[in-house]
């Protein structure tokens, strides 16, 4: 295996799993605050942001889908694939 590429395919997948859980504990945070959300342009602003980390979250499971297919038998491609799934079936917006 070329030395120079294997450091950045985990840089690669150890950013977007870094990624996937900020968008992750984020997309919590702010259904949280939607609860108890009484202002209309605060909502407003928090219901766009969702809908921002959900299309990041599906492009990241695209990204993860496509690496994965390339390199079936790289682990850390599979373990990108699977918490990016898992999260997108946690926390559907």
């Amino acid at each position: 295996m070329n030395k120079y590429l294997y450091p950045f395919s985990e840089s690669l997948v150890l950013s977007l799993c870094k990624e996937i859980e900020y968008i992750k504990i984020r997309t919590k945070n702010i259904n949280l605050s939607l609860e108890t959300c009484h202002n209309k342009s605060l909502s407003k602003r928090l219901r766009s942001e969702l809908h921002k980390l959900n299309e990041n979250r599906l492009k990241i499971l695209c990204i993860s889908e496509s690496m994965l297919k390339g390199n079936s038998q790289d682990l850390s491609f599979e373990f990108l694939f699977e918490i990016t799934k898992r999260a997108n079936s946690y926390q559907q917006i």
